[in-house]
């Protein structure tokens, strides 16, 4: 009786833990500075805040999804890592650039000049 007290106590310990680095693995990173990375994780990545800011923004592994798709007026300068990434610039302007990495990167721009190398599938919007 004893050890299962002792091994139901080492659960309800752990559990939070575990849970922790579960909510890790899925991170959103609201940009403060530029530049600004990502994780090894699967990150949501947000540009800085206002039109006319400029953003560098450098991926990691892990599938992201960057959105510098929010204010206009700028130059969001976007560079996927390795993994499956969705960079989103389709911002209103035509100042942007968006490189995939290794891992077959999907850019949504707003013209084909804002595509720069490794983006596998290309949408203009």
């Amino acid at each position: 009786m004893r050890k299962l007290v002792m091994v139901v106590a080492l659960v309800v310990m752990l559990v939070p833990l575990v849970a922790a680095a579960a909510f890790a693995a899925d991170q959103l990173i609201y940009c403060k500075a530029a530049p600004c990375y990502g994780t090894g994780n699967d990150d949501k990545i947000f540009e800085r805040k206002g039109n006319g800011v400029f953003d560098k923004i450098i991926m990691k592994g892990g599938h992201d999804v960057v959105l510098a798709n929010g204010y206009t007026n700028d130059t969001d300068i976007v560079k996927g890592g390795t993994g499956y990434d969705k960079i989103k610039v389709n911002d209103g302007d035509r100042f942007d650039r968006a490189s995939g990495g290794k891992g077959g990167d999907w850019c949504i721009v707003d013209a084909r000049k804002e595509v720069g190398t490794g983006c596998s599938r290309v949408t203009v919007r």
